[in-house]
């Protein structure tokens, strides 16, 4: 969800903002209800504290969210539109397969396991059962968007003879599984705390390398002898 930077402005009254400024109104009400909903969780935020936070009105609110689950959905967008584009940012730079792989996964990891991110998460993992909309959102606006970042990269590292592969899809769901998906599990159970650490980096590097030994696999031996 895009939007250009406004000008703050104090609202001189609550209800319907001035005419021009619909945009600036939605802006304030994501802006207000994210910090309400990761700190409550979605059940016990109320529509009122994300008013009395926006500086706007219940029915100004409404006018634009039919619902709190519709208002938690466009927060989830807009917190996964503000992050993807440091991860595609990494994904966009030159180098060897290695290095492209590893700094994708660590990009994704320094939003993935930030504080918000990791509360949104277990909001949505409490709320699965009556909202499994929440979780598609995140797949859909989030997972779908990194995973072509990965194919890509292994598309050209197959291209380059840098590795062999010959289910890219697959096997890119696998570097998802051993570079990524395991750190944040350990810190949305609270086995780990969020953020990046000195030992975790050292982790992902090894993930990395393991990885890429076994997309080395199908490569030619150098100095192999053929059939005779």
């Amino acid at each position: 969800m895009n939007a250009k930077e406004v000008t703050k402005r104090t609202p001189s009254r609550l209800g319907r903002p001035p005419r021009g400024s619909e945009g600036d109104a939605t802006l304030r009400i994501l802006a207000a209800a994210k910090p309400v909903f990761l700190s409550e969780g979605y059940e016990a935020a109320s529509i009122d504290a994300i008013a009395g936070s926006a500086g706007i009105s219940k029915k100004t609110i409404y006018a634009r969210f039919s619902s709190k689950e519709d208002l938690f959905e466009a927060v989830i967008v807009r917190f996964i539109e503000e992050n993807v584009p440091a991860i595609e940012s990494a994904a966009s730079q030159a180098g060897p397969v290695a290095e492209r792989l590893h700094r994708i996964a660590l990009a994704t990891l320094e939003v993935a396991l930030s504080v918000d991110s990791i509360a949104v998460r277990r909001i949505i993992v409490a709320e699965a059962a009556r909202f499994p909309e929440f979780a598609r959102l995140l797949h859909d606006f989030g997972i779908v968007r990194v995973a072509p970042l990965i194919e890509r990269c292994l598309e050209e590292g197959n291209a380059s003879g840098e590795i062999a592969v010959d289910d890219v899809r697959h096997t890119g769901d696998m570097f998802l599984s051993i570079a990524i998906r395991g750190f944040v599990d350990m810190a949305e159970l609270g086995l780990e705390r969020p953020g990046m650490s000195h030992v975790k980096r050292e982790t992902l590097k090894r993930c990395v390398d393991f990885f890429m030994a076994a997309c080395r696999e199908g490569l030619p031996r150098t100095g192999s002898v053929g059939p005779r």
